[in-house]
């Protein structure tokens, strides 16, 4: 029986067409899953799309379009990296998806038997680009500083919340006795922190009839589940949990990759979840670093991104795969553009490993003509001693 390895991307939101950084991370993730592959085990690879939450939600009334029509039209958008980047996943999943909403539902009435959900007003600061409630000490000029184009939301109203203070003990024994759990060291001494630091249960609904694209909260038909506690399960309802208990015994648990603003979300939300609803935790979690742009994150929200299709059709699929895996730096910031790009492919690509290939092409021909000669001679002999 062969060995069994799963690795997962994040989910991208679909808000937006596929950037340059979340092809960062699915080639990322499409390496390591060849290189299991070829130590000869069975891999499951998974990504897909996230598509419920605020942001989602207001870009379909935006357009006129029915939420579900919007995200149907986006997650083919994504799926389509699978060609032009050449990527070998093995799933392929949608929030959307009927059996991850009666995932997440079975998650949740699971963190609920268990006293971790609780009903409570509150009034919160929130960051729409993050789809988090931000706390004083994390913001910057009172604005989030990974969305600072963006204005804090003031949210009060009587939600769900999750009680991850809970968990603060236990994660902390996790950590320590998982040394490697987060890679590289520099992103779980910081996670490490920010547990020590206390954590603050988190909401986990939101009102219907305010924002009324999500699962729906079991039980409770006003409410509709908030946008991280229903795709983190993206993870596990992938591997058909918990329908086929079998399917996901053999795989969970597993290597996650994300980048560094999905670190509180990876390796602490969505750790003290599964302890919560009884389940093992992940394997690992890889974080990477952003791709920026003139020393700017590119994001959506800043209208900077680079878009992989027009790279691939310009310069290739394994150009563009090469360059992300041979110059973006596996967990720190990368900056990336059009120039530096061009200058690796004529160095790396056109002048080093082209003029490589046709000097050994070059040999290897006149090699085989010399072999094909004696080869002819050799048997030019043998005939004539037949004789």
């Amino acid at each position: 029986m062969s060995k069994k390895f799963y690795i997962t991307t994040t989910l991208p939101y679909v808000n937006a067409d596929p950037h340059i950084g979340f092809a960062l991370e699915i080639v990322q993730a499409d390496a390591i899953a060849r290189y299991h592959r070829n130590l000869g085990e069975e891999v499951i690879f998974n990504t897909g799309t996230d598509e419920h939450g605020v942001k989602i939600y207001r870009k379909a009334v935006e357009r006129g379009m029915n939420p579900q029509k919007y995200v149907d039209s986006y997650a083919v958008k994504f799926d389509n990296l699978k060609q032009a980047l050449n990527l070998s996943y093995t799933n392929f999943i949608r929030t959307s998806d009927s059996e991850h909403e009666k995932a997440a539902q079975e998650f949740w009435n699971l963190c609920l038997k268990n006293g971790d959900i609780e009903k409570k007003k509150s009034k919160i600061k929130y960051c729409s680009g993050c789809e988090l409630e931000k706390t004083a000490s994390e913001l910057v000029d009172d604005h989030c500083p990974i969305h600072p184009n963006l204005t804090l939301e003031e949210i009060e109203e009587e939600n769900y919340f999750f009680k991850f203070s809970k968990y603060e003990k236990s994660l902390l024994d996790f950590y320590k006795k998982n040394p490697d759990f987060v890679v590289p060291d520099f992103r779980f001494n910081e996670i490490k922190k920010f547990v020590e630091n206390g954590l603050n249960d988190f909401s986990i609904s939101r009102l219907k009839k305010k924002m009324p694209w999500g699962v729906e909260v079991p039980n409770d038909r006003d409410h509709v589940m908030y946008v991280w506690f229903d795709a983190l399960i993206n993870y596990i309802s992938t591997l058909g949990w918990p329908k086929d208990k079998k399917n996901f015994k053999a795989f969970w648990p597993g290597v996650q990759i994300a980048g560094k603003d999905n670190l509180r979300q990876q390796s602490a939300m969505w750790q003290a979840m599964l302890m919560s609803a009884g389940l093992p935790n992940s394997k690992q979690v890889m974080i990477h670093g952003f791709i920026i742009s003139g020393n700017q994150k590119m994001s959506k929200s800043l209208g900077n991104v680079i878009d992989p299709f027009v790279l691939v059709e310009k310069y290739g699929t394994d150009v563009v795969r090469y360059y992300l895996l041979r110059h973006i730096h596996p967990f720190e910031d990368s900056d990336f553009n059009i120039e530096k790009f061009e200058a690796a492919y004529t160095a790396d690509l056109a002048n080093g490993l082209g003029n490589l290939v046709s000097r050994v092409a070059g040999l290897v021909e006149q090699s085989n003509q010399a072999i094909g000669d004696r080869r002819s001679a050799i048997g030019d002999q043998a005939i004539k001693g037949n004789r």
